[in-house]
């Protein structure tokens, strides 16, 4: 297997027109490089299903004479059960729909997914709490090796235990890693304390507050529970992420397009989905960006939505 890691769109573009299937391949405003199966589901591919589901569903091996990829980015389950998938890694009795059902579940919407209700989910979740998956070549193999142990041997009981202990250590640090909370482009004083009982601030319960956090985990399913927004550091890839709970929470914050109304107001290359996306592919962001681009987007906000209850 050949896999090519990139940050440059046109270093992207000229491996697909080698013949490298592009996995995930989504640069912002710059738009994704698609191959031969459009492997890709962000900005204006958002209309397509994710990436591990059509690969497992439909295109199982069908690149597994020629197991070429260009990648960029992190490596999420997502992206790389389909390039197990594509290249034929694994028979496909060993991948069941069940495990990349959930998959594409916790990608598209990883806060409304309980990976701990299913064993399928306690699989993936062992895979995402895996170290070492960093934004780069090396970072995609020990990813796929990962994939390939999980989906050969599974997990054991010992390690399911682990990771219900090692999960409420990661809500714990994501708690400790916000900053501030920004209400109509104004920092609001005073701590900020998260009770992970309370509603996510979504749909009805939305709010046009925006944190700012910096994390060494991931934590977004906290975080959604003090505000409808978040811009958050990501200490390890050095890149800065903006999110809402849900596409149609991010329209009600934002108007038609969601987030899609903001990246070209951050600048060339930032960009992703309507409810999520990010700082261009690359260029290493600092955490003193963080509360600066929390208080900005803060008063973006869309005014005609109410904000009873702030404090």
């Amino acid at each position: 297997m050949d896999i090519r890691f990139t940050h440059d769109f046109k270093e992207a573009q000229r491996l697909a027109a080698e013949g490298y299937e592009p996995i995930e391949c989504a640069f912002g405003q710059r738009g994704s490089v698609l191959g031969r199966f459009a492997m890709d589901h962000h900005g204006t591919e958002r209309h397509r299903e994710g990436v591990a589901l059509r690969a497992c569903r439909d295109h199982f091996g069908a690149l597994r004479d020629d197991p070429r990829f260009v990648v960029t980015g992190t490596p999420d389950a997502d992206a790389v059960l389909a390039i197990v998938a594509l290249a034929g890694l694994v028979p496909r009795a060993q991948i069941s729909p069940a495990f990349y059902q959930i998959v594409d579940l916790n990608d598209v919407d990883p806060i409304n997914s309980d990976l701990f209700s299913s064993p399928e989910g306690e699989a993936l979740a062992w895979f995402n709490q895996r170290s070492h998956l960093t934004q780069s070549l090396e970072g995609f193999e020990t990813a796929i090796e990962a994939m390939l142990q999980l989906l050969k041997q599974g997990i054991s009981k010992q390690a399911r235990a682990s990771l219900r202990r090692a999960d409420a250590h990661r809500r714990a640090m994501a708690r400790d890693g916000v900053r501030a909370r920004f209400i109509g482009g104004v920092r609001q004083p005073g701590a900020v304390e998260v009770f992970n009982a309370g509603p996510l601030l979504r749909g009805e319960d939305a709010r046009p507050w925006v944190l700012a956090v910096e994390s060494v985990v991931w934590g977004f399913d906290v975080w959604y529970r003090l505000a409808s927004v978040v811009v958050s550091f990501a200490e390890r890839a050095e890149k800065i992420t903006i999110g809402c709970p849900d596409e149609a929470t991010a329209e009600r914050l934002f108007g038609p397009g969601g987030l899609e109304q903001i990246w070209p107001r951050l600048g060339v290359g930032w960009g992703g989905r309507a409810a999520i996306g990010g700082s261009p592919r690359g260029e290493p962001r600092t955490n003193a960006e963080v509360s600066e681009i929390a208080r900005q987007i803060s008063a973006w906000l869309a005014p005609s939505l109410s904000d009873d209850g702030a404090e």
